[in-house]
Order: structure tokens, then C-alpha cells, then sequence
């Protein structure tokens, strides 16, 4: 809804903008019938030519404004379609565990269970890195989110399983908010190692009361 008020607001300054610019002349046209000053209408004249100027500089930018945004929108359009088919592949592999070994392999065999844990969180980071390259998030709360996920034990099992993959595609990007975000995860999770053990799976939840 935002981005069809935008886009709508937009077109509108540059129709309004242009309708200005073309019907000027006509205005000075009927008020030449009052039987004016000739050279005030002259003067006029010569200011409708230097508005003309500002008025179509202001369409233009008006349009590439709209165009730039329309732009962005499909970016983040097609960025939200990859990522939801990705996202679906993954749910399936993790109903169905034989379609796990299809994915990349961990660093060392793992049992069936931790696996699937990883490859969930695999999952909440890839929504978190989606997040951060649509610039939903800046720095500042990506790190808020991170100083968060790595209190966890599967969160900095799954980084020190996957940080090496992820470092190495980012760079292969040549992206710089990609690689930054990689850095935001190296950083965060250094962070978490060096405040002190990570809360275990096996602790997160209390007993349930008898």
C-alpha cells in the first residue's frame, strides 16, 4: 500500500508539473483579451520561460525519482521471491531427512538431530542476512539481532560450521553489503565467544511442572 501511494504521488507532481508548463501560453492567450499591459504580458512571457525551465526540471527529476523507486521495489520484489523458494526447499529437506544429504555437507558428520538444527538456523540467518541486504535493518540493529541469536548453542554451532562458506561466497559476490554483512557475523559471534559459554539446547527449557 506504501509503495502504490508513493509511485501514485509521484506521477502526479509530474503531471501536475508538466500540465502547468503546457497550458501557460493559453492562460496568456485569454489574458490578452482584457486589453493589458502588452509589456507586462512581455514580462510575463519571459518569466513563463524561465518557469518552463524550473517546471521541467522539477518532471524530470520527478520521473527518475519514480522510476528509481520502482526500481528499488522490483529489487526487493524479486529478492523476496528468491528467497521464499529457497526457504521452501529448505522446509522440505527438514520434513523429509533423506533429502538433507542434497544440501552441502557440514564440516564433520553429524547425528540426524543436529543436522536438522543447523539447517534451521541456517535458515533464521538467511532471513536475517535478507533482511540486512533490503536495508530493512542498518548496522546498528543487525547487531542488537546477532548479539541475540549468538547467546544460543546451535546459533555458534551453525557459524562455525558455515562461516567459511558464507565469507567465501560474499567475496565471490564482490558485493559490499553482502561481505559487510558477513563481517556483522564474524563480529557478533567473536563477541559472544569471548563474553562466555554459549546457553545450551539442553537448558532452554525449564521442566515441565508435574
Amino acid at each position: 500500500m506504501e509503495f502504490l501511494r508513493n509511485r501514485h504521488f509521484s506521477w502526479a507532481t509530474t503531471v501536475v508539473a508538466i500540465a502547468i508548463i503546457a497550458l501557460t501560453p493559453v492562460i496568456l492567450k485569454g489574458l490578452s483579451f482584457l486589453g493589458g499591459d502588452w509589456q507586462s504580458l512581455s514580462n510575463v512571457g519571459q518569466a513563463y520561460g524561465f518557469l518552463s525551465v524550473i517546471f521541467s526540471g522539477a518532471a524530470l527529476i520527478g520521473v527518475a525519482v519514480s522510476l528509481a523507486y520502482q526500481a528499488h521495489q522490483t529489487q526487493i520484489s524479486n529478492e523476496e521471491e528468491r528467497r521464499a523458494a529457497h526457504r521452501e526447499l529448505a522446509l522440505m529437506s527438514l520434513n523429509d531427512p533423506e533429502l538433507l544429504v542434497c544440501w552441502q555437507p557440514s564440516q564433520s558428520p553429524l547425528p540426524l538431530t543436529l543436522a536438522r538444527q543447523l539447517h534451521f538456523t541456517h535458515l533464521i540467518v538467511t532471513q536475517y542476512y535478507s533482511d540486512y541486504l533490503l536495508k530493512r535493518v542498518n548496522d546498528d540493529a543487525t547487531r542488537v539481532q546477532l548479539e541475540l541469536h549468538f547467546r544460543g548453542e546451535r546459533a555458534r554451532d551453525h557459524w562455525v560450521d558455515r562461516s567459511v562458506g558464507w565469507r567465501e561466497f560474499a567475496e565471490a559476490t564482490g558485493d559490499t553489503r553482502q561481505i559487510r554483512f558477513v563481517d556483522l557475523m564474524d563480529e557478533a559471534y567473536e563477541k559472544a565467544a569471548a563474553s562466555g559459554p554459549s546457553i545450551a539446547a539442553s537448558s532452554y527449557f525449564a521442566p515441565d511442572p508435574g
